[in-house]
Parts: structure tokens; C-alpha cells; sequence
């Protein structure tokens, strides 16, 4: 006897995914659970100015972006300085092939302060990694970037922490162990890793350029596979987490655009961006390298 596929109540035609339920059905054989989406996505950590670009210390950094969602970053004990993104990337870097399968790896902070190029014997960079690590420990981000795995809507609020914990070794030369959150670490593997070019990144780690490390990793993840990135210049400066620039008044704004940001941008010509461009209505154009 030959089985029929009923068409939906509404006449549509049966998607592929409903027919090969049906013909699974008729078989006889037991439901195939098909395998769900696991991780939130687009709310890449490279979206999120996790560190201070000055020696100024704000304990809090809130961001409203144009699609009604928002991040909140709450640093307690002030915002980890200029030199957080090189320790991070340090760790992320030589660490990259166990966090792919554990949430933790390990290093020496020797390791750590002779590939930014910093004295490892000099008790003042040891105290001022320490520091910066402890700040980085005890902050948290809020956020609703996230998209739910399943129904790909921002319907859910995320509470979670960089750092779940740390062991770190009173020598410098002995190996600190280092865990990393479950849902930061998520964000990681998606891609961000692995567009990274570390070679570059630790450059600018060296080179103490922390607003244009971190708007590297922006710009790789908002340049995809576009082949121009609009963004109006307030929005960019709100986005990277310098949202009290863009209030300023026009003339102290762009005073401030070209003593920080451009310089910034600068730097990556060649690297992530081939060209960059204003025009007179306030927007922004990215040429990617290609």
C-alpha cells in the first residue's frame, strides 16, 4: 500500500526537511533527533571594548547600538589598563589549541612579558599584569547581543564574566593557569580565532596601540565578506566604545578624531583595510584588504 504525503492545510508546498520526516514515518523507523544550535551567536567578543584605551579608570561602560540592543560592561575596581589586550592575547595566542577543547590553559607570566617586549625581571610589570589581571577577574558584562541558537531573535539577557577563575604562580616563571568563561569562550571559537592574525595583533600589543587592537578585531568581524562597511561617525565611535566622543560638540570631536581614531585606523591600512574614507555628511567608508 502506497502511503501519500499530505500537503499543510494551507496548500503550501512540503518543505525537504518535512518530507524526509514523512518518508521517515512511513517507514516505520523512530524519529532522527536532528541536532539543535547550541551557541548564541553574533555577539562576538570582538564587539566589546573589554579594556581602557587611557589611564583613565571608568568603572562602568553601557552601549545603546542602532538595533535596540545594548552592552554593559561594570569594572568594580576600575577597567583594565592599555596593556590588558597584549596579556589577553598573549594567553589566547599560545593557549588557542587547548581552549578549543577545555575552558582553561596555561603559561608563566615570564612567557607573557617577554613576547610584549617588557622586562620580565622588572617588579613593576609584574605588579601592573597582576593588577590588570585582578581587574579583568572581578568585572562583568551584561548584554543582549546574543542571538538565541534556535529562533536567532535577541530574546535573552546574558550575564557572564571573561574570566571564571585564575591560579595565578607567585614566580613569574613558574605556569599560571588561567579559565576562561564558558560563554566568552563560545564567542571565541565561532570565529574570531581564527580570522585573527596574531603576528599583527601582538605588534600592536607591543607597540601599546590598544584603541587600534581592538578595532582590528572589530573591523574583521564587521567587514565579513562586504566589499565596502558604511557606518555613520558617531555610530563607529559609540560602537568601539567611545560613545562620550561622539556627543562632544563638532569641533572638540573632531579635534579628538584625529588625535586617536585616525591614527588608529592608520595602522591597519594594509593589514585588515586598504583605504578609509569621511565624507562631508559624517559617514565612515571601510575598504577591506582583499
Amino acid at each position: 500500500m502506497t502511503r501519500t504525503l499530505d500537503r499543510p492545510s494551507d496548500g503550501s508546498a512540503l518543505s525537504p526537511v518535512q518530507v524526509k520526516r514523512l518518508i521517515h514515518a512511513s517507514l516505520g523507523l523512530l524519529p532522527v533527533e536532528e541536532p539543535k544550535p547550541t551557541v548564541p551567536v553574533e555577539g562576538h567578543v570582538c564587539d566589546m571594548p573589554i579594556w581602557s584605551f587611557s589611564k583613565s579608570r571608568i568603572p562602568r561602560l553601557h552601549i545603546d547600538y542602532d538595533d535596540g540592543s545594548f552592552f554593559t560592561l561594570t569594572a568594580p575596581e576600575g577597567m583594565p589598563g592599555p596593556s590588558f589586550p597584549g596579556y589577553l592575547d598573549c594567553i589566547l595566542f599560545y593557549g588557542q589549541r587547548d581552549l578549543f577543547i577545555s575552558e582553561h590553559t596555561e603559561i608563566s607570566v615570564y612567557r607573557i612579558l617577554k613576547t610584549l617586549g617588557l622586562d620580565p625581571s622588572n617588579g613593576v610589570n609584574y605588579a601592573r599584569f597582576r593588577q590588570d589581571l585582578h581587574r579583568a577577574f572581578v568585572m562583568y558584562i551584561v548584554t543582549d547581543r546574543f542571538r538565541h541558537p534556535e529562533t536567532g531573535k535577541r530574546s535573552h539577557v546574558y550575564y557572564f564574566r571573561a574570566m571564571q577563575n585564575m591560579v595565578l604562580a607567585k614566580s613569574r616563571r613558574e605556569v599560571s593557569t588561567f579559565y576562561f568563561d564558558g560563554l566568552f569562550l563560545k564567542s571565541l571559537r565561532s570565529g574570531y580565532l581564527k580570522r585573527l592574525d596574531f603576528d599583527f595583533a601582538l605588534h600592536l600589543d607591543r607597540q601599546g596601540e590598544a584603541l587600534a587592537r581592538f578595532i582590528y578585531g572589530h573591523l574583521l568581524k564587521r567587514l565579513g565578506e562586504k566589499s565596502i562597511y558604511q557606518r555613520s561617525v558617531t555610530g563607529f565611535l559609540n560602537d568601539i566604545g567611545l560613545g562620550h566622543v561622539a556627543r562632544m560638540e563638532t569641533k572638540r570631536r573632531n579635534e579628538r578624531l584625529a588625535r586617536t581614531v585616525f591614527p588608529a585606523l592608520d595602522l591597519l591600512k594594509g593589514e585588515v583595510i586598504r583605504h578609509y574614507d569621511v565624507d562631508g555628511k559624517g559617514n565612515l567608508f571601510f575598504i577591506p584588504k582583499r
